[in-house]
């Protein structure tokens, strides 16, 4: 099989008369450059900065130029060997290219294997499939998932002179999630470092994304009597972590919830480690907690150093969790102690001001009940409230709710015990994904998402969330650019070691 480097160095040395004039091009714009900001005299800084960033982008789009005419059109000789056989030079063909600096045209010949047809420059260079730079894609990417297409075209023709439309961008960013499944069993399949920290944390929670009409109608297609359509799809966020021991008091916990400006000043607690977030609108409940599952399955967990989960009351969660986590026999299930006092509050409130002092002691003074283990005491007192005091009918519902979600999750709030192993019995991590993952994106004023771009920017959101984003984008690269994806020179050009980088 042919070496197309080696092929190339058996060209004549002489440069030909493209690159002199792209060489030529270069100089002479790097003269006007200097000479413009020697000539420029009292100009004010930003305006000589902005009008030398304008030039170096020209520049940069000739030097580019010259870049590609250094490939001598990718012309390898009358004939080249390959994988499937030799390969006939045929006509030159012209591929746009996308860049940073601007558009511009490469200029390549075509090699012919019976009716095949395939340009070896564009796999010695790693070309995109689509006519937009890795480089720029992944500039567009990051504008992307941290605000509007509408801002990031604006941005980027305000900075750069580019002109990407919003369907340009929703494109890129649809077609550079796609690698996200692979890289992520690529990953899993790796040695994982030596974890430091105590714990490993698993927690899932769901946070709604608005819809186009044509994605809400599909929501639930039969509503009931006084329903009205929903215009959210909800997407299940899931969160693993590391975090280390933080054992703490009842008192100190029920304080640091009612009275947070009682709180005492003490040494910071060590945050969550090796966060990796998840979200998806498009996948079921399932796929997404195996996802996490996979991160967390082959770890040694014991007795003494349990797998812990934490989520709130949604049953729908925990029926799921089981079954997808039901072979990890040590592990701690923990329901989120800011849900429990939620509805603590809402029997203070019918027994008090709402806002008053007395609502707060009551508050403080059942949370710290339940913190100390005695949920059934607390359950035992609702009951004898009930129907002992004289409510309305809305009131007794309320005690009725609060008395239900008590029963049904009693096994789950064993704090004392949680407490004293220092245990996280707060939802936070994934109750914070919520907002920084999805909510803060997806439910800017006025968006709108099908399931296909919901998806591609919750994937990508994951990603840089997970402070994972520079590994996957070499990932993709590797995996989506003509380097990779050929069948002519798979060996030559699959010098990409991106397992071997990953562990490194």
């Amino acid at each position: 099989m042919a070496n197309l480097s080696a092929v190339s160095e058996n060209k004549e040395k002489e440069q030909s008369s493209d690159i002199k004039k792209c060489k030529e091009a270069c100089k002479e714009m790097f003269d006007r450059i200097v000479s413009h900001i020697l000539e420029g005299g009292n100009q004010e800084a930003h305006k000589m900065e902005e009008s030398i960033f304008r030039k170096v982008m020209e520049l940069g789009n000739l030097l580019l130029q010259l870049y590609f005419a250094s490939h001598h059109e990718g012309n390898y000789g009358e004939t080249i060997e390959t994988a499937q056989g030799t390969a006939e030079r045929g006509r030159t063909s012209e591929k746009t290219y996308f860049s940073i600096f601007g558009k511009l045209k490469v200029v390549r010949y075509l090699y012919h294997i019976g009716d095949v047809s395939f340009a070896p420059l564009d796999i010695a260079l790693n070309l995109p499939a689509r006519c937009y730079s890795y480089f720029l894609s992944e500039c567009a990417n990051l504008l992307n998932i941290n605000g509007s297409y509408e801002k990031a075209s604006e941005l980027l023709k305000k900075f750069f002179c580019l002109n990407l439309y919003v369907s340009a961008l929703e494109t890129v960013s649809d077609e550079s999630s796609d690698c996200y499944k692979d890289y992520y069993d690529l990953k899993n399949n790796l040695p994982k470092p030596v974890k430091e920290e105590d714990y490993t944390v698993v927690s899932f929670d769901g946070k709604g994304v608005p819809m186009i009409k044509k994605e809400a109608a599909k929501i639930k297609a039969k509503l009931g009597k006084g329903e009205k359509r929903q215009k959210k799809k909800e997407a299940l966020v899931g969160a693993k972590y590391n975090i280390n021991a933080n054992i703490r008091t009842p008192e100190e916990v029920a304080t640091n919830l009612v009275y947070p400006d009682k709180k005492e000043d003490k040494e910071e607690v060590e945050k969550a480690q090796n966060v990796r977030y998840i979200a998806s609108v498009e996948k079921p409940k399932k796929e997404v907690m195996k996802e996490i599952y996979d991160e967390v399955k082959d770890e040694d967990f014991t007795e003494e150093n349990p797998l812990i989960c934490v989520m709130d009351g949604m049953k729908y969660l925990w029926i799921i969790f089981k079954t997808m986590f039901g072979n990890i026999k040590n592990k701690v299930l923990i329901i989120d102690i800011i849900h429990v006092t939620e509805y603590v509050w809402l029997i203070a409130h019918i027994m008090y001001k709402e806002g008053s002092n007395d609502a707060k002691e009551y508050v403080y003074e059942k949370l710290l009940l339940i913190l100390q283990g005695k949920v059934a005491s607390f359950i035992m007192e609702l009951q004898t409230e009930m129907l002992n005091g004289n409510w309305n009918k809305f009131q007794l519902e309320k005690f009725k709710k609060v008395i239900t979600y008590l029963k049904n999750n009693k096994p789950y709030m064993r704090y004392d015990e949680y407490m004293a192993k220092g245990y996280p019995i707060g939802s936070g991590v994934v109750e914070s994904a919520c907002s920084h993952v999805v909510s803060d994106r997806m439910e800017l004023s006025g968006a709108r998402w099908s399931i296909n771009g919901a998806e591609s920017i919750l994937r990508l959101r994951s990603v840089a969330k997970s402070k994972d984003w520079e590994d996957y984008w070499e990932f993709f690269i590797t995996q989506a650019g003509n380097a990779r994806n050929n069948k002519f020179f798979p060996d030559e050009y699959n010098t990409f070691n991106v397992q071997e980088k990953m562990c490194a």
